[in-house]
This record gives structure tokens, C-alpha cells and sequence, in this order.
């Protein structure tokens, strides 16, 4: 295992975290600490009829150089979780260059630890401090605070939204946006980094299963400029994952490192400095 620390989270795996943010619909409530005990029961009730979970996903991002598309699949079952991410096109709309057209990156949680693959990294274990960015929202009860203020109501994208003030130091969010009927989030503002403050819209909500239901489009914002825009291509319920896609060691690493890369991306291709 390489002994790298893994590096800030890049924007696509951010996205990846906030569109995975399952709360079931539910009744009223009138305070938090109802609020708050309808969610866990919900919660509970989602974990024992939904097993597993497989979603293909497309994500658009935006950069300076112009905009990027990322094909994703993700996997969760109890609470091992598993996200493949493949770029399709360079900003400003370029076709891949040939060295990166297979380039993937996955992100496992087998359950206790969280791993990143990649061409980049090799098979990287990542920090317990900086995986609680990947585990936070792959299941719905790390998304109810343990601690909140229900501050008021607030009307997002024409829903009634109870407003949570989050008081968990621990926890990524600043606050919350509850749906006041279907009790599942509609706006997410997470604590400040770097000065800057993220912000996650969740709508065109579908049928899961049940009364399940899931935001297939999730648009996030640094600041007010929109990043990136998750949209749900297909969802998969109860179809016997295996567990074998949750196990790091069984997913080979690409025989090839950064460097190798970029020598092929600009045309620089030098065998035998591939076989030292």
C-alpha cells in the first residue's frame, strides 16, 4: 500500500458523495427531536428493505477550461459502498487522448476502511479522517444530525423545507433543507473550507422502491457557481451485489504509473524508460 497521503477530494468525488443522500418519504413533524425520531425510524425501515443499490450515472463539472463528463457507477450494500468513475471528454469538448481513454477511478468502503484506485495512486488506503467525506452520505443515517437547531422553514425550489442548523462539530454540513411532506433533503450547505462554501440542491425525485424515493438530479455549487451536475441514468434495487465488488485486493491496478501517462498523452513514448 502506498504510504501517499491521498490528496483533497476532487470536485467529481464530492458530487459523487452529495447525490447518494437517500432519506425516505415520511409524515410532518413540529420539532426536532420528532423530526429526528421519524428519520431514524425511516432510516431503519430503508436498510431493512433495500439490500443493495446499483446506479449508473453521467456528471457534467465545470473548469476554467471549459466543461468535463464523467461516467459513473456506484454500488452500496449495508455499508459497504463501492464508485467507478471514467472522464468520457476533456474540457472544452477534446476527445481523450489515447493513454487516458481507459483511465478509472474507484473508491471502496469494505466496511470499516476506504481504499482509492487509480493509475495515479495504484491501491491507496485513505485516511479514516479524510474517508468520512466518502462514508457521509452512502447511508441515510449519517445524514441525520445527532445534534440540530430546527431553525424555521425555508421555500426551495417551490417545496416547503424545514431548516436544520447543525450543531454536530463532527459533522461535514453547516445545515440542512428538509422537504416538509416527503421528509427528504432538498438543499445541503456544507461547513466553509478554504473560505469558500459548498452548496447541494437535490430534485426530480423518483420512485426507489416502496415509498423510497431518490434525487436523480444533484446540482452542487461552490459559492453561488454551479460545479457540476449529477443526473441518475438508471437505479438497480435488491439485485445481489456481490460481495466480491467491495473487496480492494480483487481489483487489479493498471501496470502503469502518472509519468507514463503524460509521456503518452504528449507523444513521448520511450520504451525503455517504461521497462526501468
Amino acid at each position: 500500500m502506498s504510504k501517499t497521503r491521498a490528496s483533497k477530494s476532487p470536485w467529481f468525488v464530492l458530487s459523487l458523495l452529495a447525490c447518494l443522500a437517500l432519506v425516505p418519504a415520511a409524515g410532518l413533524s413540529q420539532d426536532w427531536a420528532g423530526l429526528s425520531q421519524q428519520l431514524k425510524e425511516r432510516c431503519a425501515k430503508y436498510h431493512a428493505e433495500v439490500k443493495d443499490l446499483s446506479l449508473v450515472m453521467e456528471m457534467k463539472g465545470s473548469t476554467p477550461q471549459g466543461e468535463v463528463t464523467t461516467a459513473m457507477k456506484v454500488f452500496q450494500k449495508g455499508e459497504k459502498s463501492r464508485a467507478e468513475l471514467k472522464m468520457q471528454g476533456m474540457p472544452g469538448g477534446g476527445e481523450l487522448p489515447p493513454a487516458m481513454a481507459d483511465m478509472k477511478i474507484i473508491v471502496i468502503r469494505d466496511g470499516t476502511k476506504t481504499w482509492m484506485i487509480s493509475p495515479m495512486t495504484g491501491r491507496m488506503e485513505i485516511p479514516e479522517e479524510q474517508a468520512k467525506q466518502y462514508k457521509n452520505q452512502w447511508h441515510c443515517e449519517d445524514y441525520i444530525p445527532a445534534e440540530a437547531d430546527l431553525a424555521g422553514s425555508e421555500t426551495v425550489s417551490g417545496r416547503d423545507c424545514y431548516v436544520l442548523v447543525v450543531k454536530d462539530v463532527s459533522s461535514l454540513y453547516a445545515r440542512l433543507w428538509i422537504d416538509k411532506q416527503a421528509l427528504h433533503p432538498v438543499k445541503t450547505e456544507m461547513k466553509p473550507q478554504d473560505g469558500k462554501t459548498m452548496t447541494v440542491l437535490f430534485s426530480d425525485y423518483k420512485a426507489l422502491a416502496g415509498d423510497w424515493r431518490f434525487p436523480y438530479k444533484t446540482e452542487m455549487y461552490q459559492d453561488k457557481t454551479l460545479v457540476s451536475t449529477m443526473v441518475v441514468q438508471s437505479v438497480e434495487v435488491n439485485k445481489g451485489v456481490s460481495d466480491e465488488l467491495f473487496d480492494p485486493d480483487k481489483v487489479a491496478v493498471p501496470d502503469r504509473n502518472m509519468m507514463d501517462m503524460m509521456k503518452k498523452t504528449k507523444g513521448e513514448d520511450h520504451p525503455k524508460e517504461q521497462q526501468e
